[in-house]
């Protein structure tokens, strides 16, 4: 069997005209996947695939032995370090997302309630979606099939709504400190929902286009690959960080006049001050994890799209592998995000730390009775 290299991936297509080829028997063709088999990275992968007609990508000479075995090497480290950081994120987040379901339904209806309630089961959701297909892509990435791609971007439709959720309670918290006496008005109930519903319409946006990049044939095109990685660090990461940092600061700034500013007689004054100080601390936290967890992300999206838009030479053979590793490793890494809320509300606002204590007290109270 011939085998010749186009690739974008760091995978390899078959008999592409136009470039030297070279015999190789199938336990050479085994490596990052099967090809002699219909599979999720292989020649018929519902991944979008390069040929010789794509005019942004130049033609890669034959891969050596020693880059076989290395690409190999390589490919077997990515799905360790995949499983490794999903598995880390999926221990400590799914049982944060119930904690904090658990806790926030003994404290009193809030919009701020509200949102952090929607933003848990939203992490949840994003950690579940996403843990079959990671795990059959650490087991055998060959058996991944069509539906692991929907169960996939379900997962990456739902980090996007926590990112966006996540603005909605910064927002609510700014609004919370500047203007208390409007804010029974402006967040009613149907207001809060009103507002989830629209994060959730956002949160749909990228995905058109990775539909046209995944499983529309006609489409399989390095252009859409390119706008698919812009739209989706824009939309997912970058302007949701903006928002996030703006309202956080916002918030924090007047926090700090407004402590200042009360009398020290005030003591009701300053308990509420004491109490949005808390709030606020737990805001700049999340938006630390958040930044670091997600900004390595939007940054590697970016830089993945520019190269891919230019056609570099980069994507031969090991360059490709590399950016694969690059790219799956940081995706893994933003699930982290998902799975620290729940600590970051533990360790930063006291009130939810007591009303959790509450929770496990009485549960432990009932259990002996």
């Amino acid at each position: 069997m011939k085998l010749t290299t186009s690739s974008t991936w760091g995978l390899y297509d078959i008999a592409s005209p136009g470039v030297s080829t070279a015999e190789y028997d199938n336990n050479n063709l085994t490596f990052i996947p099967n090809l002699n088999q219909t599979s999720f990275l292989g020649n018929n992968s519902i991944l979008p695939s390069l040929d010789k007609n794509d005019t942004l990508v130049g033609r890669c000479p034959q891969p050596s032995e020693e880059e076989i075995r290395l690409i190999r090497a390589l490919f077997t480290a990515t799905k360790i370090q995949v499983y490794t950081i999903f598995s880390i994120a999926l221990f400590f987040g799914l049982p944060g997302s119930v904690f904090a379901l658990v806790t926030l339904s003994t404290i009193a209806v809030s919009p701020t309630k509200r949102y952090i309630s929607f933003l848990a089961i939203s992490d949840f959701a994003a950690l579940i979606l996403a843990s079959s297909t990671i795990y059959r892509f650490a087991v055998d990435a060959d058996s991944l099939t069509s539906f692991d791609m929907i169960s996939i971007s379900g997962s990456g439709l739902f980090q996007i709504f926590s990112h966006w959720i996540l603005v909605l309670i910064c927002e609510e918290r700014f609004v919370s400190v500047r203007y208390p006496f409007q804010k029974s008005r402006l967040y009613t109930r149907r207001a809060t929902f009103l507002s989830v519903g629209v994060a959730f319409i956002v949160s749909l946006v990228p995905f058109p286009l990775t539909y046209l990049c995944f499983f529309y044939d006609k489409s399989k095109s390095i252009e859409l690959m390119v706008a698919n990685s812009f739209l989706s660090s824009l939309i997912c990461i970058i302007i949701p960080g903006v928002l996030i940092i703006i309202f956080t600061t916002l918030t924090a700034c007047h926090v700090r006049h407004k402590k200042n500013m009360a009398p020290l007689s005030e003591q009701n004054s300053q308990r509420s001050v004491t109490m949005e100080t808390q709030l606020t601390r737990m805001m700049f936290v999340t938006v630390i994890c958040f930044a670091v967890f997600t900004f390595p992300v939007a940054f590697i999206l970016l830089v993945f799209g520019a190269i891919l838009k230019e056609g570099s030479i980069f994507f031969c053979h090991l360059g490709t592998i590399i950016s694969l590793d690059i790219c799956l490793t940081f995706a893994a890494i933003i699930f982290l995000n998902n799975a620290s809320n729940f600590y970051v509300y533990f360790a930063c606002a006291k009130g939810f730390r007591k009303q959790f204590a509450l929770v496990i007290c009485c549960n432990k109270t009932n259990t002996r009775r």
